[in-house]
């Protein structure tokens, strides 16, 4: 039997001892099933590795976040004709994107509340924890406790350049199962921005990663692997990352530039973290690593993405009306009709429906050969989604650069990577950077907030070459669930 990652059997075995869903279901009354946990560093692992696995629930990075909702609102796919089951997301329908979102709400609020309870115990049981588990236990916690608020901030939030002042989402700050109210938008980037400064000073100096790398092997002392294969983790790196995003989403490109060129030097100066994924590991036939594994600062590893994301979303086995493709003329102007692209490549190819017909198919997430001859581990080809990759920092880098020159060398770099011409010197920057992206986060759910960003008027179709979609504000908007509506009315909170 081919091993996989000997930290995930523990993740399993964990699960399957107290599912995510339930190892923080206590009665007020009781608390012995919590207060058990957290007697081990071991139970704490469990606890935070359960948080891990939820974050792979459909209505998370499962899909919604992903490949799903985020990118069939961004235009990639052709499902706008008459019977796809996303027609209604994909023309914008407000009950078709209202319903998309509510269960992301009520499992991110679900898991926050886990979060609150890991944060909280790590400083009640902090006689538990060596330092290095507590402090990377607790930076861990710290950013996935932002990373979920972004992502319902996103949704849920105003246009941020337009109305800082509206009220949104509440911010769980700890696990007291009471109705918090609504903050303004500001209020809720704020806690976002603090909340991972606070995990980059836990990690740092704790972190392995930032001596050691991503580490993608097992202990060869054959010991626990509770803090390797850091890139499937909230690391040091990914936390910076993750605030040059924010950042960035906020209108804050001078933070931004700040943190994305502070991870970039970190990974390159003095190391060589993260690298660009080589030619070699990209075209190996029935071996090609279509993720681009060696330059994810976070993912997560997902032992049923073949059944759950290919084989519902993309694969051969789906009829016209619910498969997600690309229109072969659009993505040979998307990347320009390179076929020296890397991404144009490898992620797409000609397929054959039930109904005969032959199509374009995005196999990105396509099951490979990935297992290392060697030492007989999975390579991660097949398992894991992407959440924040060293190409956006890259992105960043090159939209935020105060100089424009220097903003060009990194996104050349990205290019480069992906076997792709170097920007004319009069291109212009700004479009050049958001086409990168365009090509870059196909099945990764980013483009859409980007449009949400920049508040884009007009978006291209993905139903005919050079047809646009008249974009409405509405259309970047969300109703809060009609079920926290009414709960947040039965408990005298009305915002």
């Amino acid at each position: 039997m081919i091993r996989k990652l000997k930290f995930l059997v523990y993740v399993v075995l964990g699960a399957l001892t107290l599912s995510c869903s339930d190892w923080l279901k206590v009665s007020s009354e009781d608390r012995i099933m919590e207060n058990d946990l957290f007697r081990t560093t071991r139970g704490f692992m469990t606890a935070l590795n359960g948080i891990y696995i939820d974050l792979l629930n459909s209505s998370l990075y499962g899909k919604t976040l992903t490949w799903g909702m985020s990118d069939i609102l961004a235009q990639y796919y052709t499902c706008r004709e008459k019977d796809h089951a996303s027609k209604s997301l994909a023309d914008f329908d407000n009950v078709a994107r209202n319903n998309a979102v509510s269960g992301c709400w009520s499992r991110s609020y679900a898991l926050l509340n886990n979060i609150n309870t890991v944060l909280e115990h790590c400083e009640s049981d902090r006689g538990v924890l060596d330092d290095t588990y507590y402090h990377v236990i607790k930076g861990e916690a710290l950013a996935l406790r932002a990373l979920l608020h972004f992502e319902l901030f996103r949704i849920f939030g105003p246009s941020y350049s337009k109305d800082k002042e509206k009220e949104c989402i509440p911010y769980a700050l700890n696990s007291e199962t009471k109705v918090n109210p609504l903050l303004p938008a500001k209020e809720i980037a704020r806690l976002i921005m603090e909340d991972l400064k606070s995990a980059e000073e836990s990690l740092a100096g704790y972190d392995p990663v930032i001596e050691t790398g991503a580490e993608w092997g097992d202990d060869p002392e054959g010991g626990v692997n509770d803090i390797r294969y850091r890139s499937m983790r909230l690391n040091y790196y990914a936390v910076q990352a993750l605030m040059a995003r924010v950042a960035l989403y906020c209108g804050e490109k001078d933070v931004a530039w700040e943190y994305a060129d502070k991870m970039i030097r970190g990974i390159r100066e003095e190391h060589e973290w993260f690298p660009f994924a080589t030619r070699e590991e990209i075209v190996t036939t029935n071996r090609e690593d279509r993720i681009f594994q060696s330059e994810i600062l976070f993912g997560l590893y997902n032992l049923k993405r073949k059944e759950s994301v290919y084989e519902v979303g993309f694969g051969s086995g789906l009829k016209q009306g619910s498969v997600l493709r690309i229109d072969k003329d659009i993505m040979r102007d998307m990347y320009e009709g390179d076929d020296n692209d890397y991404r144009l490549s490898y992620w797409f190819a000609e397929m054959v429906d039930p109904d005969n017909n032959s199509y374009l198919h995005v196999i990105k997430y396509k099951e490979v050969d990935d297992v290392d001859p060697v030492t007989k581990i999975s390579k991660g080809y097949s398992y894991i989604m992407p959440i924040l990759r060293v190409s956006e920092v890259y992105l960043i880098a090159a939209e935020c650069c105060p100089d424009p020159k220097e903003g060009r060398n990194y996104l050349n770099a990205v290019r480069t990577a992906r076997n792709v011409k170097n920007i004319q010197d009069d291109a212009d920057l700004t479009t050049c950077v958001e086409q990168e992206y365009k090509r870059e986060f196909v099945g990764e759910g980013q483009l859409f907030w980007l449009y949400k960003r920049k508040g884009k008027s007009e978006i291209a179709s993905g139903e005919k070459l050079a047809e646009v979609i008249s974009m409405e504000e509405r259309f970047y908007l969300f109703d809060l669930p009609q079920t926290e509506q009414d709960y947040r009315k039965e408990n005298g909170v009305d915002n």
